[in-house]
C-alpha cells in the first residue's frame, strides 16, 4: 500500500508542471565496414557504358560508368543508367523537374535499355545490409565487378568495388529523397 501511495503522490505532484520537450532522436548512420570496403581509393579507369556491358557474357569482369538513378534503402543495390541518356536538370535551370533521378524526360524502352542493376554482396552471395551513404542519386560512378544475367536477360553487376567520378550541381530547392 505504501508502494502505491508513494506512486501517486508523485504521480499527482508532476500535475499541471510542463516538462519542456524533449527533442527526438536524430538517426544515426554508423560505418558500415562491409559497406565501406567497396569504396575504391582511386578511380579504376577506362569504362564501358552500360549498354556496352549489358552485351558482356554473364561472368565477365568490367568497369562500367553510368549515372545512379534507384538506390534500394538499406541494402546495397542501386540502378545505373547510361551516362548518354538525358536527365531533367542536365541542361541546367531552365529544366524545372523536381525528381531528375527518375530520368522522366527519357522514353521507358530507352530508359530500360539504358539501365542495369549493381549489387554489393557479402560472403554470403546476398546483399550486404547498410545505407550507401557516401553515394547519391545522379552521382556519376565508375563500377568495377562482374557480369550476372538472368533467365529473363536481366543484367547485374556484382561489384568488388565503386568511384564515384562526380556529383551534378542541381538547383538549390531540389529535395533529395530519404
Amino acid at each position: 500500500m505504501r508502494y502505491v501511495s508513494a506512486c501517486l503522490a508523485l504521480l499527482l505532484s508532476a500535475c499541471g508542471k510542463e516538462e519542456p520537450a524533449k527533442p527526438l532522436p536524430t538517426q544515426v548512420y554508423l560505418p558500415f565496414p562491409d559497406v565501406d570496403r567497396f569504396a575504391l581509393d582511386g578511380d579504376p579507369g577506362e569504362a564501358l557504358s552500360v549498354s556496352e556491358t549489358k552485351e558482356k557474357g554473364s561472368g565477365e569482369e568490367v568497369v562500367v560508368e553510368g549515372r545512379i538513378s534507384n538506390i534500394v534503402k538499406g541494402i546495397t543495390i542501386f540502378n545505373l543508367v547510361d551516362e548518354d541518356l538525358y536527365y531533367c536538370g542536365k541542361g541546367g535551370a531552365e529544366d524545372k523537374c523536381k525528381t531528375p533521378w527518375d530520368y522522366c524526360c527519357v522514353d521507358a524502352s530507352e530508359r530500360a535499355k539504358g539501365t542495369l542493376a549493381v549489387e554489393m554482396r557479402g560472403p554470403d552471395g546476398k546483399p550486404i545490409r547498410g545505407p550507401l551513404t557516401a553515394l547519391r542519386l545522379l552521382d556519376l560512378v565508375a563500377v568495377k565487378g562482374k557480369v550476372e544475367k538472368d533467365e529473363h536477360g536481366n543484367v547485374t553487376v556484382v561489384a568488388t568495388g565503386w568511384f564515384r567520378r562526380e556529383r551534378p550541381e542541381l538547383p538549390d530547392d531540389l529535395h533529395w529523397p530519404e
